[in-house]
């Protein structure tokens, strides 16, 4: 797995999280790599993050002329601040605040993507993000 290059795509702030009301922000993009276009968003609270989890949503797959969602799956990583370190955890993605159906028809629950052995490539994807993608930079990895 080679460095990719990040495009970045779309923001949006949102006034309340569904899940506890405080002020939440996503950013969007692509990683593009030697393995095609990887899509990516990421919502979190900034200024809650020792409260609120970060959820970041890749979809892999096919992109363009005679791909479609049916071709692609998403996959779903909560990140939290632990014990003064920052963890991971892979989560299903049919559950996860980022809803990633128009993009990919196969939201793959944690059982999956730890049966597909693809969480070494969704963590370096997410490091990827993480470094390249100024907007996200509160984040760390």
């Amino acid at each position: 797995m080679g460095t990719g290059t990040i495009e970045l795509t779309g923001q949006a702030d949102f006034a309340a999280c569904a899940c506890c009301g405080v002020p939440t922000r996503r950013v969007w993009g692509n990683l593009i790599d030697d393995a095609g276009t990887t899509a990516y968003v990421v919502q979190w609270a900034p200024g809650a993050r020792s409260t609120h989890a970060a959820v970041f949503g890749l979809v892999f797959g096919p992109w363009g002329e005679g791909s479609s969602r049916d071709d692609r799956y998403h996959v779903a990583v909560e990140q939290r601040p632990i014990a003064g370190k920052t963890q991971f955890r892979v989560i299903d993605a049919g559950a996860s605040v980022i809803d990633a159906a128009p993009l990919a028809a196969r939201a793959l629950s944690r059982a999956e993507v730890l049966s597909r052995m693809i969480l070494p490539q969704v963590l370096f994807y997410i490091d990827q993000v993480c470094v390249q993608d100024a907007r996200v930079a509160e984040l760390g990895a």
